[in-house]
């Protein structure tokens, strides 16, 4: 039987098992997948000795851990060297790093029609926010802003962008077109949440629960939730370990709200 997992230091909440393991049992293949939670001075032995075991064929890295395991991982693909971070192996003779993330930023955001001219705002730029900026990037779009906590360099940013503070944010709020949230908090208060216009989309790539703090100060906003990422993200990494994309119907779907309401 071939193995997969996530690891990440709370995967055992996450919602790639059901995902992975349902698509084993509707096309038939003979795997399991399952969630490794080490703290972070585990990481280093935990990856090494799953990705010894040869039934091991791929592994899914969730928060906090898609950019430190760059150190473990010495062979990436052009995409995550690019965002510097991975959120998918393949486990072959050589480990391979490759991040799947930004694919399905991009993917989530199908059919709004949010033209290159408009103004993103990320809030983080952790892992999965490096990814979502490079998908804008690798879009055409140049009107980025990103805020974070700590200063930041932004990776594949022209001349040497950094990470704004959120002490002025109130100043761009009100010029947002796409407003994203990659933080597992609310950076945003009340009053904040107010300068933002009804018609922006917002959106947050926390899932769980699926209208979450963040969303909930936005009624009158169109909203991408983040279970839709999840989604888009998983099936291109299926794709890699199995040779095939998987659909993502309607039943899977309505078993993933059943585990987010």
């Amino acid at each position: 039987m071939k193995k997969l997992f996530v690891i990440g230091n709370k995967s055992s909440e996450s919602l790639s098992p059901l995902i992975f393991n349902y698509w084993f049992k509707k096309y038939k293949i003979n795997a399991k997948y399952d969630f490794l939670q080490p703290q972070n001075k585990q990481l280093n032995k935990t990856v090494t000795n799953t990705l010894k075991d040869k039934n091991v064929i791929g592994l899914n890295i969730t928060i906090p851990y898609k950019v430190k395991i760059i150190k473990l991982i010495k062979n990436l693909n052009k995409h995550a060297k690019k965002i510097n971070a991975v959120n998918c192996v393949i486990n072959k003779k050589q480990p391979t790093g490759i991040n799947t993330d930004w694919i399905g930023y991009k993917r989530s955001l199908k059919g709004l029609k949010i033209q290159k001219s408009k103004h993103i705002i990320i809030l983080g730029y952790g892992g999965a926010a490096q990814a979502i900026h490079y998908s804008f990037v690798y879009m055409g779009y140049s009107k980025i802003t990103v805020f974070n906590r700590t200063k930041k360099l932004i990776q594949n940013s022209k001349n040497k962008t950094y990470t704004k503070q959120y002490n002025t944010i109130h100043k761009h709020l009100p010029k947002a077109d796409l407003l994203i949230n990659t933080t597992p908090t609310n950076p945003i208060s009340k009053k904040l949440s107010k300068l933002v216009r009804d018609e922006a989309v917002v959106s947050d790539i926390v899932y769980k629960p699926k209208e979450t703090k963040f969303l909930k100060s936005f009624k009158n906003n169109k909203r991408v939730f983040g279970i839709t990422m999840l989604l888009n993200q998983a099936a291109p990494c299926f794709k890699v370990w199995f040779g095939f994309e998987p659909k993502i119907d309607k039943k899977l779907i309505d078993k993933l709200d059943k585990k987010i309401r």
